[in-house]
Parts: structure tokens; C-alpha cells; sequence
């Protein structure tokens, strides 16, 4: 009876032993799995977060590209009041002088706006490059919150005109 027993127990390490290996290959191929979905994962990342930078450099390129082109016509429309302005008399004058204001305010929002937009564009282009250029991605950890504050209201224009 001590050898049945002793046989018995012989067959259930075996038989644990072939789960035990049967289990390691499971684990490995699993792994083997992961590591390729997470590879595969990490570079549609990297692909999207490419073109998620290379569309945020064109929006702010063509954000500036506008500003360039609105100020230039308004500095055009402005310097042809002033003429007029020096040719007008009475109530045209007064008008004019009013229109020249508006033109300016406009201006400097518009050239405040094409600044403000500036720094939060260079800081995603920036956060996004420093994204592409770490080899590992760890999900893990919460992701780093860039706060941007607003500028400062520039008023150089402004106080160009005015002199």
C-alpha cells in the first residue's frame, strides 16, 4: 500500500509539473502578447501625437500669417484716415477721428489675441515633443498639467499711434 501511495503521489507531481510548465508557456505567450499591443499601442501614440504637433504648428502658423495680413491692412486704413483727417475739417474730422480709434482698438485685440495664442500653442508644440522624445511612455502616472496664463495686454501699437 506504501508503494500505491508513494506511486499516487509520483503521478499528481508530475501531472503538477506538467501544469506548472504548461502554465509558463501560457505566461509567456501572454507576455510575448502584451508586449506587442503595448508596442503597437505606443506607436499609434507616437503617430498621433506627430500629427496632432504638426497641425497645431500650421493653425498657429496660419494664426499668424492672418494677424500679419489684418494688421498690414489696417495700418494701410489707418495711415490713409490720418491723410484724410489732415484734409477733412468740421464734423467729417470728428468722424474720422472716431474711426481711427475703433481701427486702433481692433488692431491691438487683434495683435493681443495672435500673442496670447502664441505661448499655449508653443507650450502643447513643446509638450508634445517632449512626449515623442521619451522612449518609454508610463501610463502609470498622471499626466503633467500645463497651466498658461494670460499675457499681458501688449499696447505697443497703441502707443506707437499715439505719438
Amino acid at each position: 500500500m506504501a508503494d500505491e501511495a508513494e506511486l499516487l503521489l509520483r503521478e499528481a507531481e508530475d501531472r503538477i509539473e506538467q501544469w506548472l510548465c504548461e502554465l509558463d508557456a501560457s505566461w509567456c505567450a501572454l507576455l510575448a502578447d502584451a508586449e506587442s499591443q503595448a508596442e503597437h499601442i505606443r506607436s499609434e501614440a507616437l503617430a498621433d501625437a506627430g500629427e496632432l504637433v504638426a497641425a497645431a504648428r500650421l493653425e498657429a502658423d496660419d494664426i499668424i500669417a492672418a494677424a500679419h495680413a489684418k494688421a498690414g491692412e489696417h495700418a494701410d486704413v489707418i495711415r490713409a484716415l490720418a491723410a484724410a483727417e489732415r484734409d477733412a475739417a468740421g464734423e467729417e474730422l470728428v468722424s474720422l477721428r472716431e474711426a481711427v480709434a475703433r481701427l486702433r482698438q481692433e488692431l491691438s485685440r487683434l495683435m493681443d489675441a495672435a500673442f496670447d495664442a502664441l505661448p499655449a500653442v508653443e507650450a502643447t508644440a513643446e509638450a508634445i515633443d517632449r512626449a515623442l522624445d521619451d522612449e518609454v511612455i508610463d501610463l502609470t502616472t498622471e499626466p503633467e498639467i500645463i497651466v498658461i496664463q494670460q499675457a499681458p495686454r501688449r499696447g505697443l501699437l497703441r502707443r506707437l499711434l499715439h505719438r
